[in-house]
């Protein structure tokens, strides 16, 4: 590496340094601390972009929305972003490969690995960053045809406008363009029997794989006022395709086509077909109902079971998904639909049909497996060996689904205890868990588990639970508090069906999809934006990928961060 290029380097570190300033969190404008936006209410009434939308009395209560987020003007990519921004920006046929050695963001306090509070940059990301950017670019600018794939030209000038503009997502500023021009120039001095076109051009390369305005997505500039077309192509394209904009996307930008609600809304459509976004919303589903747990899944004990199943599992939950965003389907079908996916293992499970030699078949399960909550991979998942864990059903679905406020335990729960004759699974549960905080175990997390009573741990429907010496009813009614108060249920299909009409349930998914959106939490004062994107899911042609068209007409999108929300 040359003395200039470890100079440049030197000059984007100062601009990340710039970059992390107290300006950056959009905090310091008149705007506050940006949780309650200028003009707006924590109930929501106002900021969405549309008027108001209704939302029952109390939401806010039932709903938890105690998030933390710090309104980052400046988020780095995901590692993900990174690849598939370098494989686009550099013309690869594959994904680079250093991206697989980067430290991976873990979830903890946040719902997704993309939020802000995960991306920060240390001493071993930039080291990361700093190492692939010399191999990438040193692999480039060693075949001419892989550089001419990247600029078929020969000029400098030319080179660095056009490159420059794919890594830093707009037109490189007069000053931007002349600093690389001085480092391309740079290289004459270098040895090797490269050409000099070659070696300048694998010094820009390095800089800008290197630069901060590559590395993070950036919302500078006053609170609430609104992003330019390029930051919202960027930001689209990063969040849609996990990748940076193409050419033609910042053409549209340049042209005005991103300027209005209603044109951004016309480019985000059209990006809804790309396979790219299918492969996003996979990752959004996985993340959201946490189908990483598919792999750390064991049974012990159990006919029927091998390990070998769990891959099944995780994939036809994937699938499932896929089908509900590439079909123009909704948080209503999530509950309702009856298709599911079925591999060589999960047919016998089952029944009902011949077992696919190898893939995935997808199958009409019956208004008896409707909704993918009384389907196999998530019956399967949360059980104990080959009994219900009415407990973290219950947990799921209070969570995940209904994003209910459970707040931390601060004990330890022990293990059920053995069965006594006479006792149902239900009635274990209650009496283990009566003393370990019951307004939350009997009001918000046991009526929820115990609906899925008639499934054993391996899914399987039952009508009785049959042990050695007795067979004893199964009582898998219930009811639940919801924002529009309580409901009763008899089972888990009444369950479901309560669920794809319930507002709680399309307020949950959009509050998810926002925060996913957005790469952060989601808090009172984003009330009305999730009202609204729920008013979207739960109209009658409510669709997922109608809810996303809608999120990127709302200001909480479409201005910088800590402003109207």
């Amino acid at each position: 590496m040359s003395l200039h290029f470890l100079k440049f380097g030197s000059f984007a570190l100062a601009l990340a340094a710039a970059a992390c300033t107290a300006s950056i969190t959009g905090d310091d404008t008149d705007g506050g601390s940006g949780l309650t936006p200028p003009g707006g209410t924590p109930d929501g009434t106002s900021g969405s972009g549309s008027g108001p939308v209704n939302v029952p009395p109390g939401t806010s209560s039932k709903l938890d929305l105690k998030g933390e987020p710090i309104f980052l003007r400046a988020i780095r990519l995901t590692n993900d972003q990174w690849a598939a921004s370098v494989k686009k920006a550099l013309a690869l046929s594959s994904t680079p490969p250093q991206a697989e050695n980067f430290l991976a963001a873990v979830a903890g306090t946040t719902d997704f690995t993309n939020n802000e509070i995960l991306l920060s940059v240390d001493s071993r990301a930039w080291s990361d960053y700093e190492s692939a950017a010399e191999a990438l670019a040193a692999q480039v600018t060693s075949d001419p045809a892989a550089l001419t794939k990247v600029y078929a030209g020969s000029d400098a000038a030319g080179f660095i406008s056009t490159v420059g503009r794919r890594f830093y997502r707009r037109p490189l500023s007069t000053d931007e363009a002349k600093a690389y021009q001085t480092l391309f120039d740079s290289a004459a001095t270098l040895s090797g029997t490269q050409s000099s076109f070659a070696k300048g051009a694998g010094l820009v390369l390095e800089a800008m794989m290197q630069s901060p305005h590559f590395l993070y997505r950036t919302e500078l500039g006053t609170a609430g006022a609104a992003l330019t077309g390029y930051e919202l192509a960027s930001k689209l394209s990063l969040w849609l395709t996990d990748a940076g904009p193409d050419d033609s996307l910042l053409d549209a930008a340049a042209s005005g086509a991103l300027d209005t609600p209603e044109g951004t809304a016309t480019v985000a459509e059209k990006m809804l077909s790309d396979g790219a976004t299918k492969a996003v919303m996979r990752k959004f589903h996985g993340e959201f109902l946490h189908f990483g747990r598919f792999a750390n899944l064991s049974k012990e004990g159990v006919e029927g079971y091998d390990t070998s199943i769990n891959s099944e599992l995780l994939e036809s939950s994937y699938l499932f998904f896929d089908r509900i965003f590439s079909q123009n389907l909704g948080v209503k079908d999530i509950f309702t639909s009856t298709t599911g996916f079925v591999g060589p293992q999960l047919a016998g499970l089952y029944g009902g049909g011949a077992a696919p030699a190898s893939g995935y078949t997808e199958r009409d399960l019956g208004t008896g497996r409707a909704g993918f909550f009384q389907q196999l991979p998530f019956l399967m998942l949360y059980a104990r060996n080959g009994d219900p864990d009415s407990i973290h059903r219950g947990v799921s679905m209070s969570l995940d689904v209904l994003c209910a406020p459970l707040g931390i335990f601060a004990g330890v729960l022990p293990p059920l205890p053995p069965r006594q004759p006479g006792q149902t699974n239900r009635t274990r549960v209650d009496q283990h868990t009566n003393g370990c905080g019951t307004v939350c175990h009997n009001n918000m997390i046991n009526p929820l588990g115990f609906a899925f009573e008639n499934f054993d741990g391996m899914g399987r429907y039952r009508e009785t639970e049959v042990y050695p010496n007795e067979t004893l009813p199964i009582d898998s009614s219930g009811s639940f508090d919801f924002v529009d108060g309580r409901k009763s249920y008899k089972n888990s299909a009444e369950l479901m069906q309560t669920l794809a009409t319930n507002p709680q349930s399309h307020l949950c998914y959009s509050k998810k999809l926002a925060s996913y959106a957005l790469q952060r939490d989601i808090v009172e004062a984003d009330l009305g934006l999730v009202a609204k994107l729920a008013e979207a899911s739960s109209a009658s042609n409510g669709s997922v990928k109608n809810i996303l068209v809608d999120l990127v007409k709302q200001p909480a999108f479409r201005t910088r961060a800590g402003g109207v929300q």
